[in-house]
Protein backbone atom coordinates (compact mmCIF):
# COMPACT_ATOMS: atom_id res chain seq x y z
CA UNK A 1 0.00 0.00 0.00
CA UNK A 2 1.29 3.25 -0.91
CA UNK A 3 -0.69 6.57 0.48
CA UNK A 4 -1.34 8.78 -2.25
CA UNK A 5 -3.76 11.37 -1.11
CA UNK A 6 -4.86 13.17 2.18
CA UNK A 7 -8.33 14.74 2.44
CA UNK A 8 -10.17 17.91 3.16
CA UNK A 9 -10.88 15.79 6.34
CA UNK A 10 -8.28 14.99 8.67
CA UNK A 11 -7.27 11.42 9.03
CA UNK A 12 -9.66 10.72 5.63
CA UNK A 13 -6.55 8.90 3.71
CA UNK A 14 -6.51 7.44 0.56
CA UNK A 15 -3.62 4.34 -0.65
CA UNK A 16 -3.11 2.53 -3.87
CA UNK A 17 -2.47 -1.37 -3.67
CA UNK A 18 0.78 -2.54 -5.25
CA UNK A 19 -0.51 -5.07 -7.29
CA UNK A 20 1.76 -7.87 -8.57
CA UNK A 21 0.81 -9.66 -11.21
CA UNK A 22 1.42 -12.59 -13.32
CA UNK A 23 -0.19 -15.89 -15.45
CA UNK A 24 -2.72 -16.54 -12.68
CA UNK A 25 -3.83 -13.47 -11.25
CA UNK A 26 -2.84 -11.01 -9.01
CA UNK A 27 -1.85 -10.27 -5.28
CA UNK A 28 -1.77 -6.72 -3.77
CA UNK A 29 -2.34 -5.87 0.78
CA UNK A 30 -5.14 -4.13 1.31
CA UNK A 31 -4.37 -3.38 5.09
CA UNK A 32 -1.01 -2.43 6.63
CA UNK A 33 -0.65 -2.29 10.34
CA UNK A 34 2.55 -0.12 10.07
CA UNK A 35 1.44 1.44 6.91
CA UNK A 36 -1.74 2.61 8.77
CA UNK A 37 0.21 3.78 11.80
CA UNK A 38 2.64 5.90 9.96
CA UNK A 39 -0.22 7.43 8.51
CA UNK A 40 -1.98 8.45 12.26
CA UNK A 41 -4.37 6.14 11.82
CA UNK A 42 -5.43 3.32 14.56
CA UNK A 43 -3.52 0.35 16.29
CA UNK A 44 -5.54 -1.83 16.20
CA UNK A 45 -8.38 -4.36 14.04
CA UNK A 46 -11.04 -4.87 16.08
CA UNK A 47 -13.51 -6.32 13.22
CA UNK A 48 -13.14 -7.48 9.62
CA UNK A 49 -16.22 -6.41 7.60
CA UNK A 50 -18.20 -8.20 4.24
CA UNK A 51 -20.92 -5.84 2.52
CA UNK A 52 -22.21 -7.55 -0.06
CA UNK A 53 -25.04 -4.90 -2.22
CA UNK A 54 -27.64 -6.61 -4.69
CA UNK A 55 -28.97 -3.52 -6.56
CA UNK A 56 -27.90 -0.08 -7.97
CA UNK A 57 -28.81 3.24 -6.08
CA UNK A 58 -28.51 1.13 -2.59
CA UNK A 59 -27.28 3.57 -0.05
CA UNK A 60 -26.27 2.37 3.20
CA UNK A 61 -25.15 4.91 6.11
CA UNK A 62 -24.47 7.52 7.25
CA UNK A 63 -23.42 5.42 10.91
CA UNK A 64 -20.98 6.00 13.40
CA UNK A 65 -20.73 4.97 16.88
CA UNK A 66 -20.60 6.98 20.51
CA UNK A 67 -19.32 6.91 24.01
CA UNK A 68 -16.45 6.06 23.57
CA UNK A 69 -16.93 3.32 20.77
CA UNK A 70 -16.20 5.15 18.04
CA UNK A 71 -14.30 3.71 15.31
CA UNK A 72 -11.50 3.82 12.23
CA UNK A 73 -12.47 1.90 9.48
CA UNK A 74 -10.16 0.98 6.13
CA UNK A 75 -12.16 0.04 3.29
CA UNK A 76 -11.11 -2.07 -0.16
CA UNK A 77 -14.48 -2.81 -2.48
CA UNK A 78 -14.13 -6.01 -3.89
CA UNK A 79 -16.60 -5.74 -7.14
CA UNK A 80 -18.04 -2.91 -8.46
CA UNK A 81 -18.11 0.77 -7.78
CA UNK A 82 -19.42 3.47 -4.86
CA UNK A 83 -20.30 6.47 -4.24
CA UNK A 84 -18.58 7.27 -0.32
CA UNK A 85 -19.53 10.02 1.38
CA UNK A 86 -17.88 10.80 4.73
CA UNK A 87 -18.99 13.73 7.31
CA UNK A 88 -16.26 14.79 9.94
CA UNK A 89 -18.29 14.92 13.31
CA UNK A 90 -15.49 15.81 15.56
CA UNK A 91 -15.96 19.05 17.25
CA UNK A 92 -12.74 20.19 18.04
CA UNK A 93 -11.64 19.17 13.60
CA UNK A 94 -11.10 22.27 11.76
CA UNK A 95 -13.48 20.76 8.98
CA UNK A 96 -16.59 19.70 11.41
CA UNK A 97 -19.39 19.28 10.11
CA UNK A 98 -17.82 18.89 6.37
CA UNK A 99 -18.62 16.25 3.83
CA UNK A 100 -15.90 14.70 1.14
CA UNK A 101 -17.24 12.13 -1.43
CA UNK A 102 -15.43 10.70 -3.79
CA UNK A 103 -15.93 7.56 -5.76
CA UNK A 104 -14.19 3.90 -4.97
CA UNK A 105 -13.61 1.62 -7.69
CA UNK A 106 -12.78 -2.54 -7.16
CA UNK A 107 -9.51 -3.45 -6.34
CA UNK A 108 -8.02 0.14 -6.67
CA UNK A 109 -7.71 1.91 -3.69
CA UNK A 110 -8.27 2.00 -0.37
CA UNK A 111 -9.78 4.64 1.94
CA UNK A 112 -8.90 4.69 5.85
CA UNK A 113 -11.69 7.18 7.91
CA UNK A 114 -10.70 8.28 10.87
CA UNK A 115 -12.69 7.98 13.86
CA UNK A 116 -15.08 10.44 14.87
CA UNK A 117 -16.76 10.63 10.99
CA UNK A 118 -19.70 8.93 9.87
CA UNK A 119 -19.13 7.21 6.35
CA UNK A 120 -22.55 6.54 3.73
CA UNK A 121 -21.85 4.78 0.19
CA UNK A 122 -24.24 4.78 -3.02
CA UNK A 123 -23.69 1.79 -5.19
CA UNK A 124 -23.75 2.79 -8.63
CA UNK A 125 -23.95 -0.94 -10.15
CA UNK A 126 -25.17 -4.47 -9.15
CA UNK A 127 -23.17 -6.85 -7.18
CA UNK A 128 -21.12 -4.34 -5.22
CA UNK A 129 -19.11 -6.08 -2.73
CA UNK A 130 -16.58 -4.42 -0.15
CA UNK A 131 -14.52 -5.56 3.21
CA UNK A 132 -13.46 -3.11 5.85
CA UNK A 133 -11.72 -3.58 8.89
CA UNK A 134 -12.63 -1.21 12.05
CA UNK A 135 -10.69 -0.71 14.99
CA UNK A 136 -13.96 -1.19 17.70
CA UNK A 137 -16.29 -4.13 17.89
CA UNK A 138 -19.69 -2.83 17.08
CA UNK A 139 -22.08 -1.67 19.82
CA UNK A 140 -25.68 -2.01 18.98
CA UNK A 141 -26.53 0.70 22.13
CA UNK A 142 -23.78 2.84 20.93
CA UNK A 143 -24.37 3.22 17.25
CA UNK A 144 -26.35 6.01 16.04
CA UNK A 145 -26.53 7.67 12.32
CA UNK A 146 -27.78 10.41 10.23
CA UNK A 147 -30.54 9.96 7.47
CA UNK A 148 -29.20 9.63 3.70
CA UNK A 149 -31.70 12.40 2.84
CA UNK A 150 -31.14 14.93 6.25
CA UNK A 151 -31.86 18.19 5.32
CA UNK A 152 -29.39 20.06 6.99
CA UNK A 153 -26.84 18.52 4.20
CA UNK A 154 -28.71 18.21 1.60
CA UNK A 155 -26.67 15.52 0.54
CA UNK A 156 -26.71 15.15 -3.35
CA UNK A 157 -26.10 11.65 -4.72
CA UNK A 158 -25.38 10.35 -8.09
CA UNK A 159 -28.33 7.87 -8.40
CA UNK A 160 -32.00 8.04 -7.67
CA UNK A 161 -31.84 6.07 -4.68
CA UNK A 162 -33.35 2.22 -4.90
CA UNK A 163 -32.71 0.29 -1.44
CA UNK A 164 -32.32 2.11 1.69
CA UNK A 165 -33.31 0.27 5.01
CA UNK A 166 -35.59 1.41 7.06
CA UNK A 167 -33.43 2.29 10.31
CA UNK A 168 -30.89 4.12 7.69
CA UNK A 169 -34.33 5.78 6.44
CA UNK A 170 -35.71 7.18 10.04
CA UNK A 171 -32.80 8.21 11.60
CA UNK A 172 -34.38 12.41 12.98
CA UNK A 173 -33.37 14.60 11.30
CA UNK A 174 -29.42 16.26 12.24
CA UNK A 175 -29.72 19.32 14.64
CA UNK A 176 -26.17 20.81 14.73
CA UNK A 177 -27.30 22.93 18.26
CA UNK A 178 -28.27 19.10 20.12
CA UNK A 179 -25.26 17.44 18.67
CA UNK A 180 -22.67 17.21 21.15
CA UNK A 181 -19.79 15.96 18.54
CA UNK A 182 -17.61 12.57 18.48
CA UNK A 183 -14.45 11.70 19.95
CA UNK A 184 -11.30 11.55 17.51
Amino acid sequence: MIKIANSEISGLLFFKMNKFEDERGFFARNFCKSVIQESQGYESVSQANLSINKLKGTIRGFHYQINGHEESKTVTVLNGSLHYKVIDLRKNSENYLKVVSFELNALDMVVQIPKGCAPAFQTLEDNVMLHYYVSNAYSPENESGIRFNDPFFDFKWPLIPTVVSNRDSNFKDFDPKLFIGLKS
